[in-house]
C-alpha cells in the first residue's frame, strides 16, 4: 500500500522526469555525480547492499544529497517513471530536489 507521502514522492519524482530534471539508473547517475550534475539522489530502501553501497558512496564522495525513499521499491520507481524496475534518480534542479527533501518535513 503506497502512502500518501510515498504517493506524493514519486508524484514529484514523476514530475520531475517529465521536465527533463531527471537521470534515471544507478550507472547514469553516479556518471552524473561524477560530471557535477546531480544535487540530490533518490535511492529505492530495498536494493541490494552493493548497489547501496556503490551508490552512498559516490554521493558521500562528491558531497551530493542522498535520499533513502522509505518503504518505496524498485518497481514502484521505475513504475512511476515508466519503466522497469528502478534502483535509484538524481535530480537535476535544486526546485525539485526542495520539493523532494520538504516532503517529510511537512507531516
Amino acid at each position: 500500500m503506497i502512502t500518501n507521502e510515498k504517493q506524493r514522492l514519486l508524484s514529484y519524482i514523476g514530475l520531475a522526469r517529465k521536465a527533463g530534471k531527471l537521470i534515471c539508473g544507478t550507472d547514469m547517475v553516479c556518471d552524473a555525480i561524477r560530471d557535477g550534475k546531480i544535487k540530490l539522489v533518490v535511492v529505492s530502501d530495498s536494493v541490494s547492499a552493493n548497489t547501496q553501497k556503490r551508490i552512498t558512496n559516490c554521493a558521500k564522495y562528491y558531497n551530493v544529497t542522498l535520499k533513502t525513499a522509505e518503504g518505496i521499491t524498485p518497481a514502484e520507481l521505475g513504475a512511476a517513471l515508466g519503466k522497469s524496475d528502478m534502483a535509484c534518480v538524481g535530480v537535476t534542479d535544486s526546485g525539485f530536489c526542495e520539493l523532494i527533501l520538504g516532503i517529510s518535513s511537512r507531516k
